[in-house]
């Protein structure tokens, strides 16, 4: 049994050190790797924009084919 304790001690030492190293880790780590996520974003906003933009004139020019297909079905059914 004293062997056994002796295991779920050092288990209960391994837990603690890992939270404690991925704290350090992270708190390190976690600003420059934000400040490049976030750049990343900035400079991707204009492109996302522009296909915005695209996005919306395809779907005029959907939306006025779609008109003009009825249009012509409507006539051609007179």
């Amino acid at each position: 049994m004293k062997n056994e304790k002796g295991i779920a001690t050092w288990v209960v030492i391994l837990i603690i050190a890992l939270i404690v190293v991925g704290a350090i880790y992270f708190s390190y780590f976690a600003k420059p790797m934000a400040t490049v996520m976030m750049q990343g974003a900035d400079q991707a906003t204009p492109a996302i924009e522009k296909a915005q933009k695209a996005s919306e004139a395809v779907g005029k020019v959907n939306s006025a084919t779609e008109d003009v297909a009825k249009k012509l079905k409507e006539d051609a059914e007179k």
